[in-house]
């Protein structure tokens, strides 16, 4: 399947998107590891607090 995954930060008191991605992955879980790897890996350099919310990607 395919999902669309937004992460947001936490600028000033307020959850912004700052990147979002698209993850191709089996299982709803399997996207959940993918996005904590590309938060830990690629956002948390710039930024503190990290969420993301995933969806499936509809066209």
């Amino acid at each position: 399947m395919i999902y669309e995954v937004d992460f947001t930060a936490k600028i000033k008191s307020d959850f912004t998107t700052v990147f979002t991605a698209i993850v191709f992955a089996d299982t709803v879980t399997e996207c959940k590891e993918k996005a904590s790897e590309i938060a830990k890996n690629v956002l948390s350099k710039k930024y503190k607090e990290i969420k993301f919310f995933i969806q499936e990607f509809i066209v």
